[in-house]
């Protein structure tokens, strides 16, 4: 894999995950297991990332196979777009497609004391105006149904697939036919 796909600096890999944090969280046990859920990019002192924060149902296979073997490995998937030739002025181009990916690998650590916290920084982090005091006594029950973790992460492995390998012209064209897509922040101008 090309070093110019691979080579991402930190800060971007928690604006990513800030901006898209819906994830696969997929245990190394049993693959089939995985599910879609929203997780938050923890740093360390000095800004790097550091821990996953997130939650899942109680119901389900998941979690029994995570307290059995809490290795996983969650999988980011952000702004991607097919790029057609007829974008590109250069005869002879291939279609191709762009996209901003994460791979996350560490060990989740189940527990019922980051239930509340992880659910109440998600909703700080998605809404502005609300919080989950808004649900009354409701959340409490809400509350059961799932279970806070937290995963160490041992390897990050972005791939962000932005045009780097492509011409100035082209991947300025590129650029320009992306207009309005948030694709088109994640990429430097030529």
């Amino acid at each position: 894999m090309s070093a110019r796909f691979t080579t991402v600096p930190d800060t971007d890999i928690l604006r990513f995950t800030a901006e898209n944090p819906l994830a696969w969280v997929v245990p190394a046990a049993d693959p089939g297991d995985a599910i879609l859920m929203p997780l938050l990019m923890e740093t360390s002192p000095d800004g790097a990332p550091a821990t996953l924060i997130g939650h899942l149902p109680r119901s389900g296979p998941l979690v029994p196979c995570l307290r059995e073997n809490p290795r996983a490995t969650c999988l980011f998937l952000g702004p991607h777009a097919y790029v057609p030739p007829g974008w590109i002025s250069k005869p002879g181009w291939a279609p191709t497609w762009n996209f901003v990916s994460l791979k996350v690998s560490g060990v989740i650590t189940l527990d019922d004391a980051l239930t509340e916290p992880a659910i109440r920084a998600l909703v700080s982090h998605m809404e502005a105006d609300w919080s989950v005091e808004q649900v009354g006594p409701r959340f409490e029950a809400l509350l059961k149904g799932v279970i806070g973790f937290r995963m160490q992460i041992e390897s990050l492995q972005p791939r962000f697939k932005t045009g780097q390998d492509e011409s100035d012209t082209s991947r300025a064209e590129i650029h320009a036919h992306l207009e309005g897509h948030p694709l088109q922040s994640w990429m430097r101008q030529p």
